[in-house]
Formats: structure tokens, sequence, C-alpha cells
């Protein structure tokens, strides 16, 4: 018994960190106060262009810096941009780790993705699959108007990098800088004043090495018996799925579906084949005089306004919004959309993150049906 005295641990002090409940807790009200600060109607005439690597575009919500979190709007999880690409342009091209979904609201043009090319229109959904080489084409006779959403959530897991290959036809350089050029002569950043260097671009030498790496991840397979093979034969897979899934749905092609929250048309669902894998896309339509459903679910949601002139409400606040603008839709927000005009009906794009859906929060809760419901197809 002696023995077993002398070996038994002795009581370990206790340490009181009041600071990790009390950190915790401000940092709530933090976020409440962020939140309801927030407009839940950004207008689009209030957003400037801004010149990027890719193109000329709009943050019309969201950032992909960790300190501004909350300060274009009430949304976590999405950065929602708009892109305009001149006739016989392109944007940059380039690969992130995350997916991107693009509604093509104006002109005509074509996407390369990892070396395949994928013809778009007004109206179309493309998808940009998760870390997929891609750029964008307008056609010669005709400019191109995006609005496309990329995921915030890849900044905060340490999946944020952009790989930039080259540069849209468009960009300048800053006044004053020195260019830096590559191996084989190619552009690839520039010296600022104070002599810091900005690598824009990766070298050709860079892109060919990740191109042949890409192929040979293609070509890995796995014979799946144990665990660790299935993983093997995982990457093989996805890598396949890349060139084989849907990069354009067609919206002409999708059909209208007369459901409890209204008219809705799914150009990207988990029924719907595609590119898209963390978000849920649909067409919905107010007719005149008209509003949708009433409900609420766990995740966020955008629209983008493409046609008409009505209101939200929001936890019971009214939020006014006419074409182009955007509105947003917090988390675990009761809201529900009207169009007063009694003639003209009013069109938006919706888009929600999956990402709520993989947590086991998918579900909605449903108090009132749109109107003109009736419970036929």
């Amino acid at each position: 018994m002696e023995r077993q005295v002398e070996r038994r641990r002795e009581a370990e002090p206790v340490m009181h960190d009041y600071a990790w409940n009390e950190g915790r807790y401000l940092r709530f009200l933090e976020e409440k106060k962020r939140l309801a600060s927030q407009p839940h109607v950004i207008r689009f005439t209030d957003v400037p262009w801004v010149q990027v690597q890719q193109a000329y575009h709009k943050v019309l919500v969201g950032s992909n810096k960790l300190d501004e979190r909350l300060t274009k709007g009430p949304i976590y999880t999405m950065t929602c941009l708009e892109q305009i690409i001149k006739p016989d342009g392109h944007s940059g091209r380039h690969r992130h780790f995350q997916e991107a979904l693009f509604f093509i609201m104006e002109g005509k043009g074509w996407e390369v993705h990892d070396n395949v090319k994928y013809p778009w229109e007004a109206g179309d959904l493309m998808c940009v699959p998760t870390y997929c080489i891609h750029q964008h084409f307008a056609d010669p006779g005709a400019g191109a108007r995006l609005f496309y959403i990329i995921s915030n959530l890849f900044t905060f897991i340490g999946l944020g990098n952009v790989e930039q290959m080259e540069l849209h036809e468009g960009f300048k350089t800053p006044a004053g800088a020195d260019p830096i050029h590559g191996s084989e002569g190619e552009l690839v950043g520039y010296r600022k004043a104070d002599g810091v260097e900005i690598k824009l671009i990766l070298e050709e030498r860079e892109v060919k090495e990740m191109m042949a790496a890409k192929e040979r991840a293609a070509k890995l397979s796995g014979q799946p018996g144990d665990g660790y093979e299935e993983y093997i034969a995982a990457l093989a897979e996805e890598s396949q799925w890349r060139k084989t899934c849907p990069h354009v749905v067609k919206a002409s092609q999708r059909p209208w579906e007369n459901t409890r929250m209204g008219k809705l048309k799914y150009l990207a669902h988990p029924n719907v084949p595609s590119g898209l894998l963390i978000f849920t896309a649909w067409l919905q339509e107010l007719p005149p005089g008209g509003h949708s459903g009433k409900h609420r679910h766990v995740g966020e949601e955008v629209h983008l306004i493409l046609d008409g002139k009505g209101y939200d409400v929001h936890d019971g606040n009214r939020w006014d919004w006419e074409k182009d603008d955007i509105v947003c839709i917090p988390v675990n927000t009761v809201h529900q959309h009207f169009n007063p005009d009694p003639k003209r009906p009013a069109l938006f794009l919706a888009v929600q993150p999956r990402i709520y859906d993989f947590i086991g929060h998918k579900g909605f809760e449903h108090w009132e049906n749109a109107s003109g419901y009736t419970g036929k197809p």
C-alpha cells in the first residue's frame, strides 16, 4: 500500500481560465453588433468597379480578407461579385481550391477549364469545379457581364491561395513600378518604388510542372480493399469527375417548379448534375402583386435581383430592393419576398451555401405558402 501511495500522482493545481468564456462571450456580442449594423440590401451603384488580376469587378458582399468579415453585408460564407469582360476580351487564367459559380447576366462567350472549351450565353450558370484552371472569354461582337460567388470558408481553413497563370488583357501595373519578367520573358510581377516585389503570376515553367502533376493524379489507380487504398482511388475519381461533370447548366433546359415557396427553377441542386458541390442556386419569379412563401433555414442566402422591384421582410423588418441589388438573408432568419407591382413580375437569382447541409442543418421551417400555390405541379 505504501509503494502504491508513493507511485500515485499528486493532484495538479487547477488554473482558472476566465478569459476562455469571457472571450467567447465578448466575440459573440461583437458579431451581433456587426450583424445588426449591416444592410440587408446592397445597392449596385454604391459599390465601385476595381481592377484585379482576373478582370474588372465589384465586390458586392463579403471579402477574402479576414479583418473585413461582416463589413460588407451580414454574410459569413460567401463573397458575391460582378465582373465585366470587354468584347473579344478575357479574364485572367488561374485556379484555386474553392469552387465558384458564375451566372451569365449579359453577353455570350465561352470558358476554358483545364484546356476544355465550354460555350455559354445569358441566363446560363457556369460552374467552376474545385481546383480547376479556368478562364472566361467574351465573343468578339459582345462583351459579358457575370455575377459570381466564391466561398469565404477556404480562407479560414488554409486554402485561400490563388495560383495566377495569366492576367486579363487590360491589366495595368501601378504607376512608377518596374516590371519583373520570368525565365521565358513573360511578365510575372512588378517591383514597387519602395523596393517591395509583388509576384502576380506563376512562371511558365511552374505552370507546365503543375499540369504534368495534374495529369499524373488523374491516372492514379487504387484497388479498394483497405481504407488507405480507398483514398488513393478517390483522388483519381475526383480528377475524373472534374473532367466529366457539367461545367455549364443551361437555364433554358431546366423546368420551373410550383412549390410552397413559389415558382422556382433550380440550376444547382443535389439532384441536378453540375460541377458544384457546396452551392445550391435557383431562379425565382414573384407574380404581379404576389409574394413567396414564408420560411426559415439555418443557412445564409443571397439574391441578385434580375428584374422588378419589391421588398423582403426579415424577422419582421422590411428591406426594399430593385433591379441589380443584392439581398442578404443572414443565418437563421425568417424571411419572405413581396412584389407589390400589380402588372409586372419580379425575378431574382438565389444562392445558398450547402455547407450547412453537411453539418446537420439542412431542413426548412415553413410557415406560409406562396400566393397562388395550389399544391399541383
